[in-house]
């Protein structure tokens, strides 16, 4: 007898035995006599019995599955991420599980409840600048989420959160942006896109603070926005700064939060008349696949997102409790050229 399509009830109709019986002897347990476990091994044969992915994660709470959460799907930089995490996982002999966490603004989203029957191996968490007030909201979600499963977080991790965690040192990345400007003679230095974070030591505003206090240029809060990481509002809020300062205050160099915001902000300076790099020189952040095909070519800060993404399944399977940083790399291009000292009219 042979069936390509045999299931568990299969085997147990075929040995006379019950399905816990077959279970057990799938688990190698002891517990199973010897001529018991004869006849489901022969009935096993017969059938050609192969138990699923699914039928050995019944009976060794072992599915092979893993999860991640990313928000912000549309954005490429999150693409990457999960690319670097699917691929390592596949290497690995599991499956990766894509969940958007994208309803950070309300409290009725619980990935806990959520996630709690997946009967996921492990999940890996983006936690990208989340509001200050939900900081307490997706930490007792995350440690929910651990009482089910091992946890793996990636993104801007604050240093309060107790978990393993795969980041960039975004705060080292911001002062090496800001000399990388005040070398070229760049010193009024604008920054935009981001949430305003007052309690996280790694972020990307302390390192911007720190890059100007160590080029001895002060801070101007007129040069600071916050906003979404989108297109639309990089072009909106570089925009809202030029209208509302003299032109002679005009920032000379711009920090985008991503290469998204660095978009909107090319198309806002070429609305103003500004010519980039000449009267304004631009920097994005993760070098998206677009980054060398914009008009000027982006400079932009290469984050490995796929090195996070491999890295954070690597965390999840080994049970490390530790916290990792990935490095980077500025990837000088068209869009960022030395002061232009000419006097404006």
């Amino acid at each position: 007898m042979n069936s390509e399509n045999a299931t568990i009830y299969d085997i147990a109709a075929d040995a006379g035995v019950s399905i816990a019986t077959v279970s057990r002897v799938l688990r190698s347990e002891p517990n199973v006599s010897s001529a018991t476990r004869e006849k489901v091994m022969q009935a096993i044969e017969r059938r050609n019995y192969r138990p699923s992915s699914i039928a050995r994660g019944l009976t060794s709470k072992i599915t092979h599955s893993l999860g991640i959460i990313l928000p912000k799907l549309l954005n490429p930089h999150y693409a990457m991420i999960f690319t670097g995490a699917q691929e390592e996982a596949r290497k690995l002999g599991y499956t990766m599980s894509l969940f958007p966490w994208s309803s950070l603004d309300t409290d009725a989203y619980n990935p806990a409840a959520m996630l709690a029957e997946r009967r996921l191996d492990g999940l890996i968490v983006c936690v990208e600048y989340l509001p200050p007030d939900h900081d307490e909201l997706v930490h007792a979600s995350l440690l929910a989420l651990r009482r089910y499963m091992p946890v793996v977080l990636i993104g801007c991790v604050p240093p309060w959160y107790d978990f393993p965690a795969v980041s960039n040192d975004n705060a080292a990345m911001m002062r090496q942006v800001v000399a990388y400007l005040n070398g070229m003679g760049h010193e009024k230095i604008a920054f935009i896109g981001g949430v305003q974070e007052d309690k996280d030591p790694s972020r990307r505003d302390v390192g911007y603070e720190e890059g100007l206090r160590d080029a001895q240029l002060p801070y101007i809060a007129s040069y600071r926005v916050y906003g979404k990481g989108t297109a639309e509002a990089g072009k909106a809020a570089l925009d809202e700064m030029l209208k509302g300062l003299k032109r002679e205050y005009w920032p000379t160099a711009v920090i985008a939060l991503n290469d998204l915001v660095a978009m909107g902000c090319l198309e806002a300076a070429r609305e103003h008349g500004l010519d980039v790099p000449r009267q304004l020189s631009v920097i994005g952040c993760d070098d998206l696949f677009c980054a060398p095909y914009l008009s000027p070519a982006l400079t932009s800060i290469n984050t490995h997102q796929q090195q996070t993404g491999a890295r954070a399944v690597q965390l999840l399977l080994s049970g490390e409790r530790r916290r990792e940083t990935v490095a980077w790399d500025l990837m000088e291009r068209a869009s960022c050229a030395p002061v232009n000292t000419e006097t404006e009219e």
